[in-house]
């Protein structure tokens, strides 16, 4: 319920909500250390020719270190927020564009402005079309790379896909006993469902990135996750939003152990085939030759 006090919060108060706040917006997507993992993964499977156009597209930067720009972009850019997601119904047993996938503001159905809708599965289209694109600028096909990285990891992220909560956003939760899950000691922030699904889990392993590769690698090998079909970023999502009902907990419920032990193989899978699949659509979309570098 809102307060309707008149009395001016103190700025120590103003400060905790501002962090808070800002945490709560940055807790949209696998946290840092997934998106680089999926990057990671990707960078190794690139065709040469593909890794020579992400060198020449993103000078001194690696996959990996623009796998958050979009996350940063955003803050400034507040439209682009609604293409690191999309709500499917639990119910919804397909991917149904008009229902899962909004139109941009002010544009009408059907018309031509409305080639491209503001969701992940859109979104990751779209950037793919713009970086094959030879005829853009090398600056508008790198912003169109940056994005790729980062929304193929979104959309591998469960609780990106899941309309329930909005994405597990509203499902309150205890966190291995505790319900702040703030990273700073003088700013508590409630432990959420999606949140978990961002950091948390990821973080309880206590892997660095090289190690946390190597085990990757060494799932990818043992399944063969390598020799899987591709796929597409509605089929992506229709997998996401079932594995997010499976991993739904009641409001209030708790993160433990043994949830922990039972998902944590889920997120190795979907970091790992992010990877894989960015690597696909990477090499697909950049088999030409950089034209500077001929």
């Amino acid at each position: 319920m809102r307060s309707t006090s008149t009395s001016k919060p103190s700025h120590a108060l103003l400060g905790a909500l501002l962090l808070a706040s800002l945490a709560s917006v940055t807790g949209q997507a696998w946290g840092a250390q997934g998106h680089r993992l999926v990057a990671l993964i990707a960078t190794a499977r690139l065709s040469p020719v593909a890794q020579q156009n992400v060198t020449w597209l993103l000078d001194r930067e690696t996959l990996a270190d623009v796998s958050v720009w979009a996350d940063r972009y955003r803050e400034d850019n507040y439209q682009t927020y609604y293409w690191h997601f999309l709500n499917i119904p639990p119910e919804a047993r397909s991917y149904n564009r008009d229902r899962d996938c909004p139109r941009q503001p002010t544009v009408a159905a059907g018309s031509s402005a409305d080639k491209w809708r503001d969701c992940a599965v859109d979104r990751i289209l779209y950037n793919r079309e713009r970086l094959a694109n030879l005829s853009l600028d090398r600056s508008d096909r790198a912003i169109a790379l940056k994005f790729l990285v980062h929304l193929v990891g979104d959309l591998h992220q469960p609780f990106h896909a899941l309309g329930v909560g909005r994405g597990g956003n509203d499902i309150p939760v205890t966190v291995f006993g505790s319900d702040n899950c703030s990273t700073d000691p003088a700013v508590s922030l409630p432990c959420n469902l999606h949140g978990v699904w961002d950091s948390s889990l990821i973080a309880r392993r206590r892997l660095d990135d090289r190690r946390f590769v190597e085990v990757l690698d060494e799932k990818i090998r043992r399944n063969r996750w390598d020799a899987r079909a591709i796929g597409g970023p509605a089929e992506w999502a229709m997998q996401s939003q079932g594995l997010g009902k499976a991993a739904l907990v009641p409001a209030r419920g708790h993160v433990n152990e043994a949830y922990y032990e039972a998902k944590s193989p889920v997120i190795d899978e979907r970091l790992a085939l992010a990877g894989l699949r960015l690597a696909a659509l990477l090499n697909d979309s950049l088999a030409a030759i950089p034209s500077g570098t001929r």
